[in-house]
């Protein structure tokens, strides 16, 4: 069971903070629900049962695992898929595992590919860079708040790091 105050990844939903655990108002019974306030939808409130097992809810990384994983990343392989359904499907099912791993070789994958379409005077398909801004989102969002740092700077941080292009 997580704690008030904690931080989470809540699905799909990123980075949130438990700010209560309560039975809602309107519902009847004595289940115990988190009380969700995701960090990057400002104005959001989420009720989710404790015993929920539908949606992935997992504590954020702490900031030893967050520079551990920022290591990690040169090894981390990008997997290019050539059929434009399976590779939404793939990396649709990546984005949403919460594993920040699978987010990685999402983000590799389609900047890879982005350079390539770029160096040929083309861009990137609207799937493919929605799916590598959502990775982005989830990951910077939970590296933000595990290394404390604006979210805004995280792809710098990983790049001083690492190196660019990683």
């Amino acid at each position: 069971m997580f704690a008030v105050n904690e931080y989470v990844i809540y699905g799909s939903n990123g980075v949130c903070q438990i700010k209560d655990i309560c039975t809602p108002p309107g519902v009847e019974g004595d289940r115990k629900y988190y009380l969700l306030n995701p960090v990057y939808l400002k104005g959001t409130t989420i009720y989710t049962p404790v015993d929920n097992l539908k949606v992935i809810m997992r504590s954020i990384l702490s900031r030893e695992e967050s520079e551990r994983l920022i290591s990690r990343i040169p090894s981390i392989d990008a997997t290019w898929i050539s059929n434009d359904k399976a590779r939404e499907a793939s990396c649709k099912q990546a984005i949403n595992t919460g594993d920040h791993v699978e987010w990685i070789k999402v983000i590799k994958t389609m900047r890879q590919r982005k350079t390539e379409q770029n160096s040929l005077g083309k861009k990137l398909r609207q799937s493919d860079e929605r799916l590598l801004c959502s990775a982005a989102e989830n990951l910077h969002g939970e590296l933000a708040v595990s290394l404390n740092i604006p979210k805004e700077e995280v792809e710098e941080y990983i790049q001083n790091r690492i190196g660019p292009s990683k």
